[in-house]
Order: C-alpha cells, then structure tokens, then sequence
C-alpha cells in the first residue's frame, strides 16, 4: 500500500534560496504531488496564491506573494522521470501554464484514476475519508489564500491536499493494475501532457449569458450591458470577483426597473440595501447611460440558426450509445465515464468507415475504442 504520508509539520518557501533546497531535494525522487490554491471566490483577478507539493518524505507549502522566481519548480514540472501526482490536474495545469507558463511531462491524476477503477466517490474528500480517515474541513474549500500570514487551519488544510496524494496514488495504481484498466488510466495521462491556457473568447457579449437576459427588451439590455461593464470596472478597481460587488439577480432586477433617481434605486426589490448605500450614484448613472443609446445601437439578441434536421446522424448517435451502454454495463462503469456523449457525438459527425478512420478521431481514446470494439462501432454506424 505504499508507505505512509510524513507526519512533520509542512516548511513554509517563502524565499528563493528555500524554493531552490526544496526544489534539489524534490528531483531526488521518483514522484511528488502537487496542488495549488486559488481565490476566484473572492478576487477579481484569478491566480495563484499557494503551491502544495510533497514527496513521501517531506511536505511544503510555496508562496508566490513571496518568491518572485519560480524557475526551479518549472524545472521540476517538466523532469520526465519524475512522476508528477495531482488530483483534478486540469485546472492547476492550466492556471499554471497562464501565470508561469509551466508544462508538465509525466503525470498521475488521481481523479481520473478514481473514476477508471470505480471508486463511488471520487472527491478528493471523499477518497481521503476512505482509505485514510481524514476529514476535510469544508468550511476552507471557499477560503480567501490571497490573504496573509496564513492560519493554522489553512496551513492544514492545504498540507492535506497532497500529503497523502503519494500513497493514494500507489493505492489507485493498484487497483487499475488488478482490473486491467491502467493502461487506460496512462492514455488519459498523457492527454494531460498537451493541456495549456487558452484565452476565453470575447466576453463583449457576456451579459447576455445572465439568467433572464434574453427575456429583457431592447433598452432594458442595454441597461443591463452598461450596468454590467460597471460591475467589472468596480470589481477589478477593488480586485474582488465581480459577484461580491453585486449579484447578477440583482444587476437583472436594476435592468428591469430601470431606476434614474436613488429614490426609485431603494424601492426595487432583490437589491441589497448595503449595495444601495455603497453604489447608488453609480448605479443610477449606469441606467442613465443605458437609455441615453441611441436606437440603432441597441443590443440585439442574435438567434443561432439550426442546422438542418440530420435522421442519419440520429440513428448513428443512437446506435453508438446502445453500444457504450451494454459495454458499461458489462465493465460496471459509468457510461459518461467509459465515453462520453460529446465524444460519440464526435463519431457519429464522423461517421467513420474503417478502423483507421476511428483512430483520427482526436475525442476517441484508443481504450475507449478498444473497449467498445472497433468493429461493433463501425458496425453500429453503418447498419
């Protein structure tokens, strides 16, 4: 079952001489877990604010508020004998290809490895609670890690997150290797390898996505687009996540009522009266511009045009998902997990007629192929 996680106190880097000493004792060994922490929850620009990384040995907590040059841990990321272990890699691989432009070469994600071998749960919690007692304090999930010195809780709180990810990983290991599915776990793995930051698309349109937009007439959306872009001016003034500065329930019900004195601003339901008090001028003046657009620049909500009824491609989506569902029952797997609809959604578009073919499908894993059965899903879709 692999040795068990250091009990002593995780070090603190908060120097780069310190981050170098950990970083040279860390290419000594064969694998270290790795975690990050955030606070979306509460600041406007999403970063890094704490990195977690432990061997079998020793447990540290790097802070980037404090070390400037993060070099060696890239260095230590991209070491390809040295296995790097996370639990849900895909959002710490990416934030740490924005900010530091970080790639890691051989990984072991213990989510999908949980979901592969058939853990019920597969929460990080969930799977610390298992196999070691360990009960996560909640209540920290949300925490604000920008803020320092750190608490106690915190510090013990984050030292968890990777401290058992080691033994945990050779437990997971264990039982892929005893039900065959490792190979699929490593496909899945090596997938990870290639993920980097992609910039989101425009969000000049942003708004519209709020719940009860596109239900708002023409003026009432403009309202809505100026009271928004204020919102983000505010937030990102403040450097506190936009939802903190007002509620999109509430920015809605400012749309609608449109209010153009601060007396109206206190009558309108679903507005904080604490929001009144702090942002009423702003508020106010925000409504006005939206009606001072000029008619021929209102927003106009665009209508996607569907694509043409396709019977062909129904009856291959339908058939392929027969096939993954008789094989997940067989396997004892979630469907979604063996393969998802997007990626039988991406075979039936194709519409493949040879093995081949199959294997230029960039969604497909190979083991998920190789488990429906290469010939059953060509012949699912030409019958």
């Amino acid at each position: 079952m692999g040795r068990k996680p250091q009990n002593n106190s995780p070090q603190l880097i908060a120097d780069a001489d310190a981050l170098t000493g950990l970083v040279n004792r860390l290419e000594r060994e064969s694998r270290v877990a790795l975690d990050t922490e955030a606070a979306s929850f509460h600041r406007y620009v999403d970063r890094v604010y704490l990195i977690q990384l432990s061997s079998d040995a020793e447990t540290a907590l790097v802070d980037p508020l404090a070390v400037d040059d993060l070099a060696p841990l890239g260095r230590l990321l991209e070491e390809p004998r040295i296995e790097i272990v996370l639990h849900d890699a895909d959002y710490d691989l990416r934030i740490l290809n924005r900010d530091y432009g970080f790639t890691a070469r051989c990984l072991f994600d213990t989510r999908i490895a949980a979901q592969l071998a058939g853990e019920p749960a597969v929460g990080l919690g969930a799977l610390l609670k298992k196999h070691f007692g360990v009960t996560v304090n909640k209540k920290l999930q949300r925490a604000d890690w920008s803020r320092r010195p750190l608490t106690a809780e915190m510090i013990e709180y984050a030292a968890a997150d990777t401290s058992y990810l080691p033994q945990l990983r050779d437990m997971l290991e264990s039982q892929l290797d005893a039900g065959g599915r490792l190979e699929w776990a490593r496909e899945e793995f090596r997938v990870l390898e290639g993920i980097r930051w992609t910039q989101p698309a425009n969000s000049a349109e942003v708004y519209l996505r709020i719940k009860g937009a596109k239900a708002l007439s023409r003026r009432s959306l403009a309202v809505l687009r100026e009271l928004f872009q204020w919102r983000e001016s505010a937030a990102r003034e403040l450097d506190r996540a936009p939802f903190r500065v007002l509620g999109n329930a509430a920015l809605l019900a400012l749309a609608k009522a449109s209010p153009r004195t601060q007396n109206k601003l206190r009558s309108i339901a679903g507005v904080p009266t604490s929001a009144v008090a702090r942002y009423g001028p702003q508020l106010v003046e925000s409504v006005k511009k939206g009606f001072e657009v000029s008619p021929a620049d209102l927003p106009v909500l665009r209508r996607q045009s569907r694509p043409a009824h396709d019977r062909t491609y129904d009856r291959r989506l339908d058939a392929l998902k027969i096939l993954r569902n008789r094989r997940a029952k067989e396997i004892a797997m979630e469907p979604g997990m063996l393969c998802p609809n997007g990626t039988l959604q991406a075979v039936a578009r194709a519409a493949p007629t040879a093995e081949k073919h199959l294997s230029a499908i960039v969604e497909l894993r190979e083991w998920q192929a190789d488990v429906l059965g290469k010939k059953e899903m060509l012949a699912a879709i030409v019958e």
